[in-house]
């Protein structure tokens, strides 16, 4: 016995507990955690009692062991909360109605104890027990005999539905109320208590119910004992009503016995079907321990027993039972509402019309029938159905974004990489991507026409376009996705110098005059980073080894160029190391000297170097110093051998289509440096 150290004097002071749930209970000292006391029990019993641990605390808060609960304060905030909502009100309001608590007792140990003593007690001895369950069979045998007698209707008391379905929701009541007796009775008789017991409006009609939380503590046998006990409580009243007919034939009384006969047989038979969740499939869940069958069984069916059916898989023997017990749920389920819409067309649209007839008093019963019948049903179909739709959309939303986030991101990072806009801070390059407009264009579409006003900066996201001179026939480059074109037009206000058009379908992302203006055109820095840019793609043409580049090229040469820069005196590169890289000159000038120490020429602003080595990776043939201060651009190999790839022409390619002009007007060792 364990004793409540919060409880009153009086019944619920004491809790009995099986050796087992004493051993998890001193486990309980407040510091280990539920996966403490698990693993502790686990390693001293070599059993996992999870579904024992639950049991217990439950029947522990139930008799009061933890204390007067503190206020649910979160819980009656969120209640209040989702009072808000019309359907969360009309499912409380009807709930209400189908389950209305008007009184509750507590500590009925007394009342049913007096039941229990004044010879209650004999049924579940072996004899009482047996003689019961020999009656109730008999009585089966004897409402089996009364079913063939056409003169007894179910549904009917003298040909009337209404009558017929009254008088079987009265006796359904009090079905429910000998069936909740005979749980108590064998709670009781286990010397378990019943906490409390109610009288409460179920289905608009009184019945009597009883707590049963303190059976959680008992073995499994006096669990299924527990659970057996009342539907056999109903199969003893089922038989008294059976004989009763018997011996009152033809009369409204033995109508009524029969009535209630089949009712009580038709609740012994559904309560023991182990596929619903009564007192069958506790039986089930106890007498194979399978704690949670039902819930296992629906999620199996539905999850995993689809992918092991795909990947013909193995099944264990657990997950056949659970696949089978899944599947009869969902049969049972199905089946039960197919019976119930028939027995709606067939019996009880008679009894509504019966209704109707009667007037407003048989229409105003009927809504109040439908409203506690229907209501439930159509309101939880109702919810489900919103919860549905704002499930879809909510899951469109969240798509939605991500894929404008995705856009978003997209966009900031090839602005980011255009050489004009680098550096440019994250708000900033948000607000430009926030403003390009998509725009999608086919094959030999034209994007924007030489001498045309410029309105619009464009990228490249996808496809291939070139870059046509005013005469309409010499291609003077082509434009890959990731770069820019039409910013020119836009920073001096003048005509657009060349025609661009697309070369396979292509997609762009454009930016319109007015923000490029606001973002672009109005800092000063950008507007003369592109001018630089400009300046630096015309110095690269008038060079030899890029003379024969078309202009496209030279833009992405100058996009590649990093600035690196000398004090007086210091050398650039050197005669005999090996190098990548070409240099041309920004500000500044630079001696150029062979490794005798000859002077071959001082370079100035425009001058390159080092083409020889970017093209065929030899050493240094000369050595390059800065005799002031030095500024220059510089192309790495690696980007070198990016930007012809990107062109679609090989290394070998180009070096055939520029190597004559190696060295040129520099004599052979400069151009080698």
């Amino acid at each position: 016995m364990l004793k409540n150290p919060h409880g009153d004097n009086g019944a619920g002071r004491y809790l009995r507990l099986d050796p087992a749930d004493v051993q998890l209970y001193e486990l309980m000292d407040g510091q280990r955690s539920i996966q403490d006391i698990l693993v502790a029990n686990l390693e001293s019993t070599g059993t996992f009692a999870i579904d024992r641990l639950a049991r217990l605390t439950a029947a522990l808060r139930a008799n009061g062991f933890f204390g007067d609960e503190p206020p649910v304060l979160y819980e009656k905030l969120m209640m209040r909360r989702a009072m808000r909502d019309p359907i969360a009100r009309a499912s409380t309001f009807l709930k209400r109605l189908v389950m209305w608590d008007i009184a509750r007792w507590s500590n009925a140990d007394g009342a049913v104890d007096r039941v229990y003593r004044g010879g209650a007690r004999l049924a579940f001895t072996r004899i009482g027990a047996a003689l019961l369950v020999g009656f109730g069979l008999y009585g089966l045998w004897l409402w089996f005999q009364e079913v063939r007698d056409p003169k007894l209707q179910l549904l009917t008391i003298e040909g009337s539905y209404v009558l017929g379905i009254l008088a079987l929701i009265v006796l359904q009541v009090i079905s429910i109320s000998v069936h909740e007796a005979g749980h108590a009775l064998a709670i009781r008789h286990y010397k378990r208590h019943v906490r409390r017991f109610g009288f409460a409006m179920y289905y608009l009609f009184p019945c009597f119910y009883v707590d049963s939380t303190d059976m959680t503590l008992g073995s499994r046998r006096e669990r299924i004992i527990v659970s057996l006990a009342g539907p056999f409580a109903g199969l003893t009243t089922a038989a008294a009503c059976a004989v009763a007919a018997a011996v009152l034939p033809g009369t409204i009384v033995g109508e009524v016995m029969f009535k209630a006969a089949s009712l009580f047989v038709f609740q012994f038979v559904f309560n023991l079907l182990p596929i619903l969740e009564l007192d069958g499939y506790h039986v089930l869940v106890d007498a194979v321990d399978a704690p949670f069958l039902r819930q296992r069984a629906l999620w199996f069916v539905r999850s995993a027993a689809v992918r092991k059916l795909r990947a013909r898989a193995r099944w264990s023997r657990e997950e056949v039972g659970l696949a089978l017990f899944g599947a009869m749920a969902i049969v049972t389920s199905l089946g039960t509402l197919v019976l119930s819409i028939l027995l709606w067309r067939s019996r009880i649209v008679i009894a509504a019309q019966e209704l109707f007839a009667i007037g407003p008093v048989g229409i105003g019963v009927l809504g109040i029938i439908v409203l506690v019948f229907v209501g439930p049903l159509a309101v939880a179909v109702i919810a489900r159905l919103v919860g549905l739709a704002k499930t879809t959309v909510s899951l469109a939303t969240a798509r939605s974004r991500a894929a404008a986030a995705r856009e978003q991101g997209a966009r900031m990072a090839m602005l980011s990489r255009v050489r004009f806009l680098a550096g440019l801070p994250g708000p900033t390059l948000a607000a430009l991507a926030s403003h390009l407009r998509v725009e999608r264009v086919d094959a030999q579409d034209t994007v924007i026409t030489a001498g045309s006003v410029g309105d619009r900066f464009y990228l490249v996201r996808a496809g291939r376009l070139q870059a046509i001179a005013p005469d309409g026939t010499t291609v003077l480059g082509q434009i890959s996705p990731g770069e820019g074109f039409g910013e020119l037009a836009l920073i001096d206000r003048a005509p657009r110098t060349a025609t661009v058009q697309a070369i396979e379908p292509s997609e762009l992302w454009s930016l319109d005059s007015a923000h490029f203006q606001r973002w672009v055109r109005d800092r000063v820095e950008i507007a003369a980073r592109i001018r630089a840019d400009q300046t630096e793609r015309q110095a690269l043409a008038t060079l030899p080894f890029f003379r024969d580049l078309e202009g496209r090229e030279l833009d992405r040469i100058a996009a590649r160029l990093q600035t690196r820069r000398y004090e007086p005196g210091e050398v650039v590169i050197q005669a005999g190391e090996r190098g990548g890289g070409y240099y041309l000159i920004r500000e500044g000038q630079a001696d150029v000297t062979l490794p005798d120490g000859r002077h071959v020429r001082t370079l100035g602003p425009g001058d390159g170097f080092g083409e020889l080595a970017l093209i065929f990776g030899v050493p240094r043939t000369a050595t390059v110093t800065a005799t002031g201060p030095l500024v220059v651009g510089v192309l790495g190999r690696p980007d070198f051998a990016a930007l012809v790839t990107a062109s679609g022409e090989s290394v070998r390619d180009f070096r055939s289509r520029t190597g004559h002009y190696v060295g040129a007007g520099l004599g052979g060792a400069v151009g080698g440096a």
